[in-house]
């Protein structure tokens, strides 16, 4: 049984200290650590020996994976979640629990670090889309409201407005239809996770190079660093257009239902 952590300084501390083995492939570990999203939990909130991060259908462990609490907390992993990577152990550990259900897949990390304003100025402006990619506001976030299921996932933010305080995000239409979305879909002191999605009749026409790269300039320009993790060649291609430099793969491992 798992027990949800109060994200007070005490146990964002613990949590720090338990997930510092964890590699940093994406902003989540540190988005609950701030307190910005997502939940902890543990194995015994006194005297804990297993913890999970989560945010959305992202799942990330630390601690003993092979100990009653940590079988417990693997327990709880449902179908259609993912299990990102944790230290040694708990793969081996889901692998036993899990057998055949269990997936791996690779996933592609990539470096902010060589981002340059001008090479992504020049990119943007070499899209034929350059003009539909527009930054979202609050009425445009009130007209989109019920239209970009599947696009814009704001269900970690706390409302509407707090994504538009904490978030960045822009946006392409074919007149009243959502044709692609770039945002942030998680947000931390140290910059955003950036998340894209484009319709599939608008694809392949220069739509996801002008929407995510006004994305990573926005990033640029406010010091922000912008994490892209790809699952995909096409992300890949698309990352090194834009300029961020590939970083190593990684095993992510899918839980699939019976």
């Amino acid at each position: 049984m798992s027990h949800e952590l109060e994200l007070t300084r005490a146990n964002r501390l613990r949590l720090a200290r338990a997930f510092r083995h964890n590699p940093r492939v994406d902003y989540s570990l540190d988005c609950v650590i701030e307190d910005q999203m997502g939940q902890a939990f543990a194995d015994d909130p006194d005297a804990p020996t297993a913890f999970r991060i989560s945010i959305g259908p992202f799942w990330y462990f630390a601690g003993d994976a092979d100990g009653p609490g940590g079988r417990a907390l693997l327990a709880e992993w449902p179908p259609y979640h993912l299990l990102m990577p944790s230290p040694p152990g708990w793969a081996a550990a889901a692998r036993e629990m899990f057998g055949g259900q269990l997936v791996s897949f690779p996933r592609y990390s990539f470096s902010a670090a060589g981002l340059n304003e001008a090479h992504l100025e020049r990119v943007i402006a070499g899209s034929p889309q350059r003009e539909r990619a527009v930054a979202v506001d609050a009425t445009l976030l009130a007209h989109l409201a019920g239209q970009a299921d599947g696009f814009l996932d704001l269900s970690d933010f706390a409302s509407p407005d707090d994504f538009l305080a904490r978030g960045l995000a822009y946006v392409a239409l074919d007149g009243d239809k959502v044709m692609g979305v770039a945002y942030s879909s998680l947000v931390c002191s140290r910059g955003i996770e950036v998340s894209l999605f484009v319709d599939e009749p608008y694809r392949r026409q220069g739509l996801a190079t002008a929407l995510a790269g006004r994305l990573s300039l926005d990033c640029v320009r406010l010091g922000l660093r912008p994490n892209w993790d790809a699952a995909n060649p096409e992300s890949c291609a698309l990352a090194e257009k834009l300029g961020y430099v590939a970083a190593g793969t990684y095993d992510a491992y899918f839980h699939k239902p019976e």
